[in-house]
């Protein structure tokens, strides 16, 4: 018997329902991978700088801040995101929803054991598109999903460059820190000490070309 064939409404309630149940392991699963990274990187930060002691472990504000971070984001600027995965790529209903969603939570939670970082984006994206597909190739609109595959492949070299940057201006700033903490009677001390020890130097250089 083909049961969304004879009961479609009553299917899709019921997939309505359990997709509370996928989206909070695939809300799990996002916090296991992606705020993981970023507690990583900070408290590796403070790991190296000397404020954990010596042995390396992960404060419980670092977590705390990790995860407002991400809520925080998501409800700032994270709802476009989720209008193109849930209506641009492809008509998703709860039956779709479930799946795609199970699939990414599946998916993260995997990779988490394993030790191995992804993006909660690019697996998302890939179920969406796998549960469009099954129905009929022409379901998913491939315009939309290659200019978000070509996204991902520009925030590479993008991110890299945004890096460099922060790191060259920070460079500047701890080497320029110390004129900014002098006031400027002692500026101005050191430069007329460093035009007179310059004064000397050359005047040394006269008298041994003679």
């Amino acid at each position: 018997m083909d049961i969304p064939t004879r009961r479609p409404g009553r299917v899709q309630r019921l997939f309505r329902r359990l997709q509370l149940v996928s989206a909070a392991a695939y809300s799990l699963g996002h916090g296991t991978n992606d705020a993981q990274k970023t507690m990583g990187i900070i408290a590796v930060l403070l790991f190296t700088s000397g404020y954990l002691g010596r042995d390396f472990y992960v404060p419980v504000w670092v977590i705390l801040a990790a995860h407002a971070a991400i809520a925080l984001g998501t409800l700032a600027g994270g709802w476009r995101i989720v209008k193109t995965m849930g209506m641009r790529i492809t008509k998703l209903r709860p039956v779709g929803g479930f799946s795609a969603e199970t699939a990414g939570a599946l998916t993260l939670l995997g990779t988490a054991i394993a030790g191995i970082p992804v993006s909660t984006t690019h697996t998302i994206t890939g179920a969406i598109m796998g549960v469009g597909s099954i129905q009929r190739f022409s379901a998913v609109r491939w315009g939309v999903a290659g200019r978000i595959v070509w996204a991902w492949i520009f925030t590479i070299p993008a991110s890299a460059a945004i890096a460099a940057l922060v790191w060259l201006l920070a460079s500047a700033y701890s080497v320029m820190a110390p004129c900014f903490s002098t006031s400027p009677h002692q500026l101005l001390e050191r430069l007329v000490g460093l035009r007179a020890d310059h004064a000397v130097a050359a005047g040394d250089e006269g008298r041994d070309a003679r």
